[in-house]
Order: C-alpha cells, then sequence, then structure tokens
C-alpha cells in the first residue's frame, strides 16, 4: 500500500515537473540595423526587472527558453546605435525583430530613479546619469571625487578621503542618497562625514537636481543621488574581473574584485573592494599630515524569479577610516597607519525587493535597513571619545497601475516611511539620543500624447522628532512634528531632434537634530555649534527648464532653474569663543538660488574618431537680504577631446584623451569667508586592451594636475587653514575580465 502511494505520488510529481517543462516557452528576438537591415552581432538586451540580459549571437539574434512576466521592459543596445527600449510579452512562445538606428554620439540608459522606467532623454523629469566607469576616467581617489564630474554637481572636501556631495549650492541633509534601492542615512549633516556608499558593485549613478520630495519625502529638496548597482551576469553565465588603480600623489591603490552567477531563475553576485592611501603630497612634495585613508567594502546580491514575481536581497558592509587634520602641519613621511585624532565609520545595508505582476499592473515593496557606526578618536586608539549609532529601518511601497485611454494614462501611488533611532555612548555628545519617525503618501499621474508626455503628482509627509535630555551639555528633552503637502508637475515636448522641458516642482526638509539640539565643538570642523529648537521646516520651489538638441553628431543642452527655499537655515558666526574655537548658531532666511547647466558634445561626421565634450555649470545664491550665501560652488567649464582609435589587433589603443578643468575665482562670498581665485587644471589619459573577445584585459593611465598647479577650492574645507589642494598625480590601472557559460 504504502509503495502504491509513494509510486502515485512518483508520478503525480514527474508529471507536474513535465507540464512545468512544456509550459516553458522560448522568445525569439533578431537585432537588426534600421537602415541596412544587417544584423547586429553582441547586441547587449538587458531586462530592466530581471535585472540582466542576454547578448545577441553572430546572426543578431538572443532567446529567452522560460517564462517571465507578460508585459516586461526591454532595452537593447549597441555602440554606435541609438538605445531602444519597448516593453515585449515573454509569456508566450513568439518571435520579434527590434531595429536600431545609428548614432554616434553616445547611449541612453533606462533611468530607474523616477517611475515611469524611461530612457533619459524620454523623461518628463530631467536625470543626469553617468556609468562610473565614465566618472572614473581622471582616476578619482573616492567615489564622491567622481561624481563631481557630472555638471551641476561638486563636493565639500576634508582632504582627498572626505568628499560630500553638492548639488546645485546645497548639501547635507538637503540631498537624499540611494543605493540598493534604499535610503542611505550616515549622520550626513556633519560636514566631515562623507557619502556613506562604496565604490565596488555601483554600475552608474542617477542625478535629479533640485526638489524631489515627490517621490523621495523629507529631505529630498535639494536633489537625489541614486546610484545604481551593477546588474546581474548574463543568463547561464559565470562572469567576474579583478581591477587595480595606483594612484602617485598619496601612493594610494584601489582594487576591487566581482563575480557573478546567473544560472536558471537564481541569480548571486559579489563584490569587494579595498583601498588605502598615505597623506596626500601638495606642490612642493610635501605631504598633509594625517589626511591618510582606507576603505573596505563587501557586497552581495541574490535574485530569484518566477512568472509573476522578482525578489532581490541586497547586503553591503563598508567600513572607512579617515585620519582628521586640524593644523597646517607637512610631513615627508609616507605612513599610514592611523594617530590621533582619527574617525572609524562602518555601515551596514540590508535591503529586500519585491516585485509582483498582476494582470498588467505591477506591485513594488522595498525594505530597507542601515547602521552607520561613528567613532572619533581623539586621545586613546581604544575609546572613543564620540560615538554615535544610528539605524535606521524604511519601506516603500508602490503600485504601478496599468494602461489607460489607449496605453496614453498611468498612475503611480506610493507610501514611504522611516523609523530611525541615533544612540550615543562616548564621552562627548553631540546630539542627543533621538528617535525619528517619518511617513508620507504620494500620487501621480502620466499622460503620453505621442510626442507630449505630461506628469503631475501630490505628497504628503509627517516627521516626528523625540529626543532625550542631556545632562552635560545641558539639553532639554525635545519632541515635534512637521508636516508638509508637497507638488510637482512637468512636461516633455519631442520635435524629432529637440526635446523641451519644463518642471515645476516643491520640496520641503524638516530641520535635523544637529540644527535643533547641537551644543558642543565638532573636533572635524573645528567650530562651537550651538541648536535652535524653534527652526521650521525648509520649504521649496524650483522652476527648471530644459532645451536639448540631439542628431547623429551633435548633442547640445541648456538646462537653467530657478529655486526659492523658505525659512532657508544655515550657520552663522556668533563671534565668540567657546573652549576655544569660535562659536556658530543655527539661523533661518529666505534664499534664491539661480544658475543651471549647459552642455555640447560633438562628433564630427568626417572624422568619426574624434569626440569633443564642453560643459559649464552656473549658480548664484542670496538670502533675502540679497547676501551671498556661503559655500556656494564657483562657477565651472570643463571640456575634454579625446580620440579613439578602431584597430582590432590583439594589443591596440583604444583612445587618448585630454581635459582641462577651469573654476572661475569666486568673489561672491558670505559673511567671514574669503575669496578664492580661479584656478586651471589640466588631465591627461589613456585606454588600452589587450584580447580580442568580449572581455580584453584592459589598460588604462594618465596624469592628473599635469602641471603640478597649486590651488585651493572654495569648497575645501582645508581653505582657512591655507592647505592646498593636492599636487600632480599619475594613475596607472588594469582590470581583468573572464566569462563562461554555464
Amino acid at each position: 500500500m504504502n509503495i502504491t502511494i509513494k509510486g502515485t505520488v512518483l508520478v503525480l510529481l514527474l508529471n507536474i515537473l513535465s507540464v512545468s517543462a512544456y509550459s516553458q516557452v522560448a522568445f525569439t528576438g533578431t537585432v537588426v540595423d534600421k537602415e541596412t537591415n544587417e544584423p547586429i552581432p553582441f547586441a547587449e538586451v538587458f531586462f530592466v526587472e530581471l535585472n540582466t540580459g542576454r547578448v545577441t549571437d553572430e546572426n543578431g539574434v538572443f532567446t529567452i527558453e522560460h517564462q517571465h512576466p507578460k508585459n516586461i521592459e526591454v532595452q537593447i543596445s549597441f555602440i554606435g546605435y541609438n538605445t531602444l527600449k519597448t516593453k515585449i510579452d515573454m509569456s508566450q512562445e513568439q518571435k520579434q525583430t527590434f531595429y536600431l538606428e545609428p548614432n554616434h554620439i553616445e547611449l541612453n540608459e533606462v533611468v530607474v530613479s523616477v517611475p515611469t522606467g524611461k530612457l533619459q532623454n524620454e523623461n518628463v523629469v530631467s536625470v543626469e546619469q553617468k556609468k562610473i566607469t565614465q566618472l572614473q576616467q581622471s582616476a578619482p581617489a573616492t567615489l564622491a571625487e567622481a561624481i563631481s564630474n557630472i555638471p551641476g554637481v561638486e563636493q565639500n572636501t576634508t582632504g582627498v578621503g572626505i568628499g560630500k556631495p553638492v548639488i546645485r549650492g546645497l548639501t547635507g541633509n538637503r540631498i537624499v542618497t540611494y543605493a540598493q534601492g534604499i535610503r542611505i542615512e550616515n549622520q550626513q549633516w556633519g560636514d566631515e562625514h562623507g557619502l556613506g556608499v562604496g565604490e565596488a558593485g555601483i554600475e552608474s549613478v542617477e542625478v535629479i537636481k533640485g526638489p524631489a520630495s515627490l517621490l523621495y519625502g523629507s529631505d529630498a529638496l535639494g536633489g537625489v543621488l541614486y546610484f545604481v548597482d551593477e546588474r546581474y551576469a548574463d543568463h547561464n553565465t559565470f562572469e567576474g574581473y579583478l581591477k587595480s588603480n595606483f594612484l602617485s600623489n598619496t601612493l594610494g591603490s584601489i582594487n576591487t574584485f566581482g563575480a557573478k552567477l546567473h544560472k536558471e531563475k537564481l541569480m548571486f553576485n559579489l563584490f569587494g573592494g579595498y583601498s588605502t592611501n598615505a597623506d596626500y603630497t601638495v606642490p612642493g612634495n610635501e605631504r598633509v599630515f594625517n589626511t591618510r585613508f582606507d576603505e573596505k567594502n563587501v557586497k552581495a546580491a541574490i535574485g530569484f524569479h518566477k512568472k509573476n514575481w522578482i525578489t532581490n536581497v541586497r547586503y553591503s558592509y563598508l567600513q572607512n577610516n579617515f585620519g582628521i587634520t586640524d593644523t597646517s602641519e607637512y610631513v615627508t613621511s609616507v605612513d599610514r597607519s592611523f594617530v590621533l585624532p582619527f574617525q572609524k565609520i562602518t555601515n551596514h545595508n540590508l535591503s529586500l525587493e519585491n516585485v509582483l505582476f498582476t494582470g498588467n499592473s505591477t506591485w513594488n515593496l522595498m525594505l530597507g535597513y542601515t547602521d552607520n557606526n561613528r567613532n572619533e578618536y581623539e586621545d586613546s586608539e581604544t575609546d572613543p571619545a564620540l560615538s554615535m549609532d544610528l539605524r535606521t529601518s524604511t519601506y516603500n511601497l508602490k503600485w504601478n497601475s496599468p494602461s489607460y485611454n489607449n496605453e496614453k494614462l498611468n498612475l503611480i501611488i506610493g507610501s514611504q516611511g522611516m523609523y530611525q533611532t541615533n544612540t550615543n555612548s562616548g564621552e562627548e555628545i553631540l546630539i542627543p539620543d533621538a528617535k525619528t519617525i517619518d511617513l508620507g503618501g504620494y500620487a501621480i499621474v502620466n499622460y503620453d500624447l505621442d510626442n507630449l508626455q505630461l506628469q503631475g503628482g501630490v505628497r504628503y509627509d509627517h516627521r516626528l522628532i523625540d529626543t532625550k535630555e542631556v545632562v552635560e551639555t545641558g539639553v532639554a528633552a525635545f519632541r515635534n512634528d512637521y508636516g508638509s503637502v508637497n507638488y510637482s508637475g512637468g512636461a516633455a515636448l519631442n520635435l524629432n531632434a529637440i526635446t523641451l522641458r519644463a518642471n515645476l516642482s516643491s520640496g520641503f526638509r524638516a530641520p535635523n537634530t544637529s540644527e535643533l539640539l547641537s551644543n558642543g565643538v565638532h573636533e572635524g570642523t573645528n567650530r562651537f555649534e550651538k541648536g535652535n529648537p524653534n527652526l521650521k521646516s525648509e520649504q521649496a520651489t524650483q522652476f527648471d527648464f530644459s532645451f536639448d538638441f540631439k542628431n547623429k553628431h551633435v548633442e547640445f543642452t541648456i538646462n537653467p532653474f530657478i529655486n526659492s527655499i523658505q525659512n532657508y537655515i544655515y550657520l552663522a558666526p556668533a563671534g565668540t569663543f567657546d573652549q576655544g574655537v569660535p562659536v556658530y548658531n543655527y539661523l533661518q532666511s529666505t534664499a534664491l538660488l539661480t544658475g543651471g547647466e549647459m552642455g555640447v558634445h560633438y562628433h564630427p561626421h568626417s572624422i568619426h574618431w574624434l569626440h569633443i565634450e564642453s560643459d559649464f555649470s552656473s549658480i548664484y545664491a542670496q538670502d533675502a537680504d540679497k547676501n551671498p550665501l556661503p559655500l556656494i560652488p564657483a562657477n565651472k567649464w570643463s571640456t575634454s577631446l579625446k580620440v579613439e582609435f578602431t584597430s582590432k589587433k590583439p594589443v591596440r589603443l583604444e583612445n587618448v584623451y585630454v581635459q582641462n578643468v577651469y573654476k572661475f575665482a569666486q568673489n561672491r562670498v558670505g559673511q567671514f569667508e574669503t575669496v578664492t581665485p580661479d584656478y586651471n587644471l589640466v588631465n591627461l589619459g589613456f585606454n588600452m586592451a589587450v584580447g580580442t573577445g568580449r572581455r580584453p584585459f584592459e589598460i588604462n593611465g594618465g596624469v592628473k594636475n599635469v602641471f603640478n598647479t597649486k590651488y585651493i577650492d572654495h569648497l575645501s574645507r582645508f581653505k582657512p587653514l591655507g592647505i592646498p589642494n593636492p599636487g600632480i598625480n599619475f594613475f596607472l590601472g588594469v582590470k581583468m575580465g573572464f566569462e563562461k557559460k554555464i
């Protein structure tokens, strides 16, 4: 009897498996040149929701052999062609041909930081998108330095290791950073607190300039940095790479590795990185004492998908050690062991993403947890004088409706929330133990009228801040609620080679705990900061317009903006001293920021091997009394010339480039701020490849600050100490990749 039952069960299981196998369908696509109808071999086919893809064979064909959701976004790209984005039905067996249009400028990618999932040049909201490999062309020492190559983005620097992003003159808690699909919280209110995101496993970055509270809630008043993880390997493929870079200025090495496995429905990524740097060198070959730093980074991701369900789990570990420099002391030693004072910062980030396809609609739930531990060592290398542990739990639930009115109308409804605690365990307490709770909901409408795209939305947010009393600094317990209604509306008009965009958006930022309740010396900034518990929420309204022209050989864009901020919070010197350092108070005023970016990319028809790119960014900022705001970036003009080579030899030079960065003098300065003269930097570089496969051995090198120019950037926190920025820097990097079908 038992044998019969077991046999029956076995037969049923075999039948289920056979039905499942039989139910697998094959989708076959062919990618061809639209003008010649010739197949395009080795084109990249990327499935956006699955975060993985295929590569076409020598006949331009790709095949998918198991079931996937009915309507899935596919992006097809190849160098020299416009990127194609469309939806395909992979729930049934079929064949389809995809046509790519030739274009010699650059590839467009699907933007994931906005909910519509369109290509970069199709969005109503203007989003600046860059591959990390592009930004690393001039060998930046950190990820924060790399993204400062984007027009409209700068960084407040503390030496070489610590950089805080600045978007159109706004920084700190006015910028929201996303990585692994979740919000990264790392005490970003502090000037000496860095980006909090490691380089390993990052594929690209997307920048939303200006208020983005509609999608990202409180604090996204100045903009959003959205880091996109590297995609999974192609189907049934094992691939990986090893990469190493050497920087002469800091005698630094930056080493990363990646390993990716994709077998049937299971996907796995593993990345790691380690960098170490001695004190950086200024012109004259002296080193700025205690500017040494290092970074350890590990990141893992696992993904799984069934017919109507996709899930991804991602984890990252990041540890940074930074020396703290508060005097203009120079040394010749290259010792990189840490001496007092220094910081040790540890970040753990965990995210869980679930995507559910229900008919023609989609549900997306993202859960996140971050743990940021910040220790500052002043008198002891084992017992931190300052120790803060910031733990943050977040959720992001979003529903994408089916398309209505002949595929023209689409709704997005979402809710976001955060629960955050800050705990002190050191002798010094800059901000009290605190609890912060966020809750928000929003709705967005998208309407597509062929060449005209319209988008509008509204959102409400509520924030509760609840802190404990700090007896040591005389700060009383605090509890307050902040709320705001925000909106966004915009349109994009496509007229063949011209795209026009206009957006009006609002944003809000509740004052952070540091601004409200600080009462102590910030060693990293060398000032005594006094909070103001009566601060109101900042409220911003921005209008921006963009004009884009693009054909096969030239691309031109201009993007002016005007941003008005009510209750703008700022630090002002009190003119007194406490514990031997100057006292600063938090005050409020109205601020007005205007400016924009302009850029051109020229690729001459007759000489396809030449690329000329140039961009200009400018910001003009003042308060209600028309006094200049402090720490506003100087105008910047950056130009690069790149020569590409088409040799197919096993050892070949792929390109050489020269870049010029000119920073204008900053003469409009805030009270107690000094002017900064202009400066000019020149960078040179090259890229080589060895091998003829898809993953050749890569070599890159060059010189940064070729003429060893002595300068101090206006946003350098070493400026009051008279410490110059780094001098000449020779760099050399290698990358070895591999790929194997399994």
